[in-house]
């Protein structure tokens, strides 16, 4: 694996929809308690869209106008806008569409969705690094929005209390940090799905013990594999942002990275499951706390697929 250009992340920024469920508000949909769900997950609450008001593409504009309200750059200088999302509002068009309408960016930019389930923020954040490679304009902004309250049975207690709404986003450039990436697909349509446009099963089915397994394997080869390349230990990286999927996947995963669990960084307490968003969340409280920028940071995602990979970034 050869060392590519970097990125720079230059501002970021999330969006939350406005209603927010307590696992006690959970427990009025299906038999499940606060106890039971929080030792199993970590989760204590998550966000859900409001029917009518909010949905994937206004979570994603209200998260790209936060992260540009905070970057001082001229957005017409904006090249590349990448959606990565599983819960579109539209078959077509595409969120970043939408999102290129609503920030009134100039005509002249690549947008496009993208749909890698929960990993699908790590591929954005790659793909943009290459479009910026060949483009007229300096900056890219890769969003990671997800509406699954859409997608969910709120029937099924094993997989409606793992899921959020929310979107996250960045604001990126070239740079000639440190740069390496790693992406898997397993070609799996089984343990995590939902069916097709006019077919298939409507809401998302999970094989919870299948994932749980295949994810703390997955981190854990992403981690070690993007370590190896950049010839670094835990001991080089500042920061270690995992998909947010469950509380004890990141645990069996830092584990094995004694006395550096204070670099793995957690908030599934306050958002559960948000899938491509989860990532970009993690990066703008990160960055809100100023332990984002200018740090050696290593993101490692799993999702659908089986997608999983990661990139370590001097960012």
């Amino acid at each position: 694996m050869n060392k590519l250009k970097g990125i720079k992340v230059i501002a970021t920024g999330r969006a939350l929809p406005k209603e927010c469920l307590a696992n006690s508000d959970m427990e009025k949909l299906v038999e499940t308690s606060d106890e039971w769900i929080y030792e199993r997950t970590g989760i204590r609450q998550r966000y859900r869209c409001v029917k009518g008001e909010e949905n994937t593409n206004t979570l994603a504009v209200n998260a790209a106008k936060d992260a540009l309200l905070k970057s001082g750059i001229d957005k017409n200088e904006i090249g590349v806008v990448v959606v990565a999302t599983s819960s579109v509002e539209h078959v077509f068009p595409s969120t970043a569409a939408m999102v290129q309408k609503e920030l009134e960016l100039d005509e002249k930019v690549f947008c496009f969705d993208l749909s890698a389930a929960c990993t699908g923020f790590i591929y954005g954040l790659t793909v943009a690094r290459g479009l910026l490679s060949d483009s007229s304009k300096p900056y890219a902004l890769v969003v990671g929005s997800e509406q699954l309250s859409r997608l969910i049975d709120y029937t099924d207690r094993n997989t409606c209390i793992l899921f959020g709404d929310g979107a996250g986003a960045a604001i990126i450039k070239l740079d000639d940090g440190d740069f390496y990436h790693v992406e898997y697909t397993r070609g799996n349509d089984e343990a995590l799905y939902i069916g097709g446009i006019g077919g298939g099963e409507r809401y998302l089915q999970m094989n919870g013990r299948e994932v749980f397994k295949f994810a703390v394997k997955a981190l854990a080869q992403v981690i070690e594999e993007l370590l190896d390349a950049a010839h670094k230990t835990i001991e080089d990286i500042d920061c270690v942002i995992c998909h947010q999927a469950n509380e004890r996947i990141i645990r069996s995963v830092m584990r094995k990275y004694a006395g550096s669990e204070h670099k793995f960084y957690m908030n599934i307490e306050n958002y559960g499951n948000t899938s491509a968003a989860s990532i970009p969340i993690v990066m703008s409280e990160l960055d809100d706390k100023n332990n984002l920028k200018n740090k050696t940071c290593l993101m490692a995602g799993f999702g659908a697929g089986l997608t999983y990979g990661g990139i370590l970034a001097s960012i």
